[in-house]
């Protein structure tokens, strides 16, 4: 009867320890697993919208200026074989980019230390106007008023 006893409680022992190891490998439940959103943001993160005057074009490399300003930074970008150029709808080819024009598109962030990697480059945008903040437009000229009254006399 002691032997009896001492087999069920060891039996019970070995049972109550392999329950984690169990319930380990069971497959979660639907609710436990983390929604699929959290990654998207990432991968949106890894491009960004292209917009600038053509300052130079390779078939390796394009730099842009965002402005027409004389301060501008340019902005290197690699381009390559899997770049996808377009001109609005119609497919295009870097041939057709041309100096001082103005492009659009998309850059993937570059992964090592080169640059940005142009995705796709539109040839169907026009410059934005440029827009002035209140205080920073030239002051307008002053009419004349003195010299004319100087005229009338």
């Amino acid at each position: 009867m002691k032997n009896h006893l001492i087999n069920r409680l060891t039996a019970l022992l070995v049972f109550t320890c392999s329950l984690p190891l169990l319930a380990a490998d069971q497959p979660k439940a639907k609710g436990d697993e983390k929604p699929a959103t959290q990654t998207t943001p990432k991968a949106k993160d890894s491009t960004y919208p292209l917009y600038g005057k053509v300052v130079t074009i390779t078939s390796r490399t394009l730099t842009v200026v965002r402005s027409e300003s004389e301060e501008a930074k340019e902005s290197k970008f690699s381009i390559g074989a899997s770049t996808e150029v377009v001109n609005g709808d119609k497919p295009a080819t870097l041939d057709d980019v041309k100096i001082g024009q103005w492009v659009g598109g998309s850059v993937k962030k570059a992964t090592d230390d080169g640059h940005d990697f142009v995705s796709k480059i539109n040839l169907a945008v026009k410059q934005k106007k440029s827009t002035t903040k209140p205080g920073t437009s030239k002051p307008k000229k002053e009419p004349d008023v003195a010299k004319k009254k100087d005229k009338a006399e």
